[in-house]
């Protein structure tokens, strides 16, 4: 019962007695209403007195009723005025926490005890609704405020500084031991502030196994009891840890060793750890949540699903906070219902105010909604109770940049190396920061910080052979993915290796190379059924069968990648623009018109993440339509009103739409049909300008070197068109020989060094 509910019963029962004492009590003492045998029992003096004769009052007596029963009134009054204070005060929840258990048992092997007993008593306390109980998570969050994160064990006196910074009153300190096969747990449960001893609590049995048989509820229960007058007086909770955790001990501390894991983001060894749990234990759905987690980090969505659906199927085994991230989960990802997911977030949130994981969960939602400033306010809840906590802060960090805010991204990025000493994903966050503006050194570094602090830490591998490839130094792009491959985490992840290494091959003219790394690519993802992965091999299939001009195997192998896309209109568009310029090749201009009124159809509905590419692509295949009509002019001024568009992040690992070199050359191939080669030229050198911020930050494809060789050539710019043909055919040096712009472009070349000499 909150304060303003029981202000509300208190107020109407004093209303209640004091109208019923003025409406009956008063006037039946003055004698102005008598007592009735029919309903509603009093009628009226008057009444009374035409039927009875007349008698004589007693006024001595009645002087002292009035004074008597008002005291009696306000006596019952106060009665229950305290019975609801102390109704309220019992079942507000008492705030608790359970440090570090000390080994007495002389024994290391049982070290894990420390940490998994008052564990076990946090999950299994969290039962109660009259406790609140300091999470483990919540009570290394303080020791990183007190700089104090890497202590190994919480003692009494680092217990005691520990709660008076979060305002809890009762702290449970322990220790176990063991005498022969027995095993005897010890509890204490203190006054923080002064320190006095409220209960004294312990439990033995038999061999390690009983402190999850019988050891944990007993102690649950008595320490309960010990704190709770609710608990003590009214109500006992029922606790039983195993129908809440596992029934094996050893599943048990596997799964903090994982969880542990997961939450450093050493996904391989969450894996392996939380397998080991369920191995033990098949119904540990906790385990099984955490795995489907970790499942889904490494683009193992099949796995992760399978994993999700056993973590629901289990979901009574575990206590009320992790059911709902079950449910939650499960609503969002198999159920495929966002908004179901956030109310189940939402009431995860008002039932465990100070469980700061769920604030950036309900951030992410708001943020797939581009509504920002939401997630950034729900990601400030989570600050709140965890200034230091990094997710939240490289969150918070990203949003602002998202909102071009780089003054307080640099101060959240910051502010999150500093929580994160020696982690690599401050310094690949920081890089993503510095490639958004531009600074691509700075960006450089950063991620060669990231891998010097994790030399597996694949997310800036994948950035810098991007980085390279802006260069056109590919030789260095390839042996970047190269490492990526070698240290990614699972085979969905090396998938997104060898699409980009396929990506890099097309560009340097080796399709042979290229389809063989989209052949491993698509072997690696069949197990998995990550669609959106085979979705992008397809793509990519489909753009170099486009540029080898077999475009019906081009248009079927895009029809057939769409659908595994998420359906979202910044694909559709895409998708429809890659269509379109299929279309226009096989000089199907009708069908082209109609492609590109889908597009201007679906553009309003675009996200406004993806407005400016789509509007993009919109224009450059108008321009292309209006190019096969022979309308030049309109066709320069389609392209030239053409909305600016900036690759804003580098690909961790696979290569997007949106990274992929759009042809761009419409406008100087219009130039040139109207004998315009100076534009065309101006054309060319603006998309292969060596520094890629003047470009957009998007690749270069090497043909344009030969485009624009050919258009130097032509004006008589010897030098130029020698420096160009140059640097295209050292791109293409390992492409096949038959290729005809490496063939025309040799001859060309040979015939300029001729002339020069």
């Amino acid at each position: 019962m909150d304060i303003i509910s029981l202000f509300l019963t208190i107020l109407g029962i004093i209303v209640a007695v004091i109208f019923g004492y003025l409406q009956v009590v008063v006037p039946f003492i003055k004698g102005e209403v008598k007592f009735s045998r029919r309903f509603p029992f009093v009628e009226s003096a008057e009444a009374v007195a035409a039927t009875k004769p007349r008698r004589r009052k007693k006024k001595k007596r009645k002087r002292f009723l009035i004074p008597g029963l008002a005291i009696g009134i306000l006596i019952i009054i106060f009665v229950l005025i305290r019975f609801l204070i102390f109704q309220a005060k019992a079942i507000e929840r008492v705030p608790i926490a359970v440090i570090n258990f000390t080994n007495r048992t002389g024994d290391e092997q049982f070290d894990y005890l420390c940490a998994a007993i008052p564990n076990l008593l946090i999950t299994n306390l969290e039962q109660s609704k009259h406790l609140s109980i300091m999470t483990w998570e919540r009570m290394h969050d303080l020791l990183k405020v007190l700089g104090k994160e890497d202590t190994p064990t919480v003692d009494e006196n680092l217990g005691f500084e520990i709660c008076k910074m979060d305002d809890i009153h009762t702290i449970v300190i322990g220790s176990f031991t063991k005498a022969g096969n027995t095993f005897v747990t010890e509890a204490k449960v203190l006054d923080v502030q002064t320190k006095k001893l409220l209960k004294s609590v312990s439990s033995d049995g038999e061999g390690v196994a009983s402190i999850l048989k019988t050891q944990i509820d007993e102690l649950s229960k008595d320490i309960a009891r010990g704190v709770s007058r609710y608990e003590r007086v009214i109500e006992t909770t029922k606790f039983n840890i195993v129908d809440v955790t596992t029934t094996s001990m050893d599943a048990y501390n596997y799964f903090l060793r994982g969880r542990d894991d997961y939450e450093k983001f050493y996904f391989d060894d969450a894996k392996k750890f939380l397998r080991k749990a369920i191995e033990l234990d098949s119904t540990f759905a906790s385990a099984y949540l955490y795995l489907a987690w970790t499942y889904d980090m490494l683009n193992d969505y099949k796995e992760s699903n399978e994993i999700l659906e056993k973590a629901y199927a289990f979901s009574d085994l575990v206590s009320e906070k992790e059911r709902l991230y079950i449910m939650a989960s499960y609503a969002g990802v198999i159920e495929e219902e966002p908004e179901k997911r956030l109310r189940i977030l939402k009431q995860l949130a008002k039932k465990y105010p100070k469980e700061k994981n769920v604030y950036i969960r309900i951030s992410r939602y708001y943020e797939s909604k581009e509504l920002f400033n939401k997630a950034i306010e729900e990601l400030h809840k989570a600050l709140e109770l965890d200034p230091h906590y990094g997710a939240a802060l490289r969150r918070t960090a990203y949003l602002n940049t998202t909102l071009g805010d780089y003054v307080k991204a640099i101060e959240y990025f910051k502010r999150y190396a500093a929580v994160s000493p020696g982690d690599a994903n401050p310094f690949d966050s920081m890089g993503d920061l510095y490639f958004r503006m531009g600074k691509l050194e700075d960006a450089l570094a950063q991620y060669k910080e990231a891998l010097f602090a994790r030399p597996n830490f694949y997310f800036s591998c994948g950035k810098m052979a991007y980085l390279y490839a802006l260069r056109e130094d590919y030789a260095a792009a390839i042996e970047w993915v190269d490492h990526f491959i070698a240290v990614a985490q699972s085979p969905s992840v090396q998938m997104g290796g060898y699409q980009q290494k396929s990506f890099y091959y097309y560009l340097l003219g080796n399709f042979d190379r290229a389809f063989a790394n989209l052949d491993t690519a698509e072997n690696l993802l069949k197990p998995t059924e990550f669609e959106m992965g085979m979705g992008l091999v397809g793509m990519a299939r489909a753009l170099i069968y486009h540029d080898l001009g077999k475009l019906e195997l081009s248009r079927k192998y895009l029809e057939n990648c769409y659908p595994k896309f998420p359906k979202i209109p910044a694909n559709t568009v895409l998708y429809n623009y890659y269509l379109g310029l299929t279309l226009l090749k096989q000089k199907n201009l009708d069908s082209a018109k109609t492609t590109l009124a889908t597009i201007r159809s679906i553009l309003p509905n675009v996200s406004t993440w993806y407005t400016d590419p789509a509007q993009f692509c919109y224009s450059l295949l108008y321009a292309e339509l209006l190019l096969a009509q022979d309308s030049l002019e309109k066709a320069i001024v389609v392209f030239e009103e053409k909305p600016k568009f900036e690759i804003d992040i580098a690909p961790a690992e696979m290569i997007y739409g949106v990274h992929q070199p759009f042809d761009r050359t419409v406008g100087a191939r219009a130039f040139c049909r109207m004998g315009n080669f100076d534009k065309a030229i101006l054309e060319y050198e603006r998309l292969t300008d060596p520094d890629p911020n003047k470009r957009g930050r998007c690749l270069i494809r090497p043909t344009w070197h030969y485009e624009l060789a050919k258009l130097y050539e032509e004006k008589g710019l010897r030098t130029k068109a020698i420096e160009q043909y140059e640097k295209f055919l050292n791109i293409w040096k390992n492409t096949d020989e038959n290729r005809p712009e490496k063939i025309d472009a040799k001859k060309r070349l040979a015939k300029l060094m001729a002339t020069s000499l």
